[in-house]
């Protein structure tokens, strides 16, 4: 688990920083770098936050993988919603670029946790 966070935050760095370097260079505006920070940083907590009920879990039994993951999982999507709609309705960004950025980094956070649920389950075969 602990690779996972490593390279969670490794890629999630690498997409910060390049944000940085297009706000730097003015390629974005202000308001676009802060919509895209918000939502790297939703996105990452959620990500995290599904590594540590997987880790958690794993060895247990299969109702308590089944809660803790799909329960999770519930609850997970209910935080995104809400924070998704809290920052559009209450923070002064560029709707449109935090919600093409949310389901980018969205969709990269899925990748990554379907290939660490693959590797985790394939090293106990």
């Amino acid at each position: 688990m602990n690779s996972f966070i490593r390279n969670t935050l490794i890629i999630y760095s690498v997409s910060f920083v390049f944000i940085f370097l297009l706000k730097y260079f003015d390629v974005v505006s202000s308001v676009f770098y802060l919509s895209a920070i918000y939502a790297g940083a939703i996105n990452l907590v959620n990500t995290i936050i599904a590594a540590l009920l997987f880790n958690y879990s794993y060895k247990s039994d299969h109702s308590s993988f089944m809660i803790f993951n799909f329960g999770g999982l519930g609850i997970r999507i209910i935080f995104l919603l809400i924070s998704f709609i809290l920052v559009i309705k209450f923070l002064n960004i560029d709707k449109y670029g935090f919600i093409f950025i949310f389901f980018i980094f969205y969709f990269i956070s899925l990748t990554l946790e379907v290939i660490f649920y693959s590797h985790s389950s394939n090293k106990n075969k």
